[in-house]
């Protein structure tokens, strides 16, 4: 019984990634593109958050407005500019106004 239970614990354990996460911190860094966009930081990637997002000298905080396990998306209805970061593959697909392009990225998580 005793080792039914340590085996059901240490699979509990292994399947919790994030169980004594205290914070996550994502950056995102963009190959030279059209809309020189940077940088994007993601301190909490839940909907509703912001993430600061950098275009050359210019600085954004955008509001996160899906979240999935496909993709974090990221929209400015003022600036008519959604952003699509894609959570498997390293890239990045922009909407501004009515220019779509994807950008290569590379992405950097520190999490303790």
């Amino acid at each position: 019984m005793k080792n039914l239970f340590l085996f059901f614990l240490l699979f509990f354990l292994n399947s919790c990634e994030d169980l004594f996460l205290r914070f996550k911190y994502q950056t995102i860094e963009c190959e030279s593109n059209l809309f020189n966009l940077d940088k994007i930081s993601i301190k909490d990637d839940s909907v509703g958050a912001y993430a600061d997002v950098q275009f050359k000298n210019y600085y954004y905080k955008i509001k996160i407005s899906n979240n999935d396990k496909e993709m974090i998306s990221l929209k400015n209805e003022e600036l008519d500019l959604n952003i699509d970061i894609f959570k498997n593959r390293e890239k990045v697909k922009i909407f501004f106004k009515n220019t779509i392009k994807t950008v290569n990225c590379s992405k950097k998580i520190f999490k303790m």
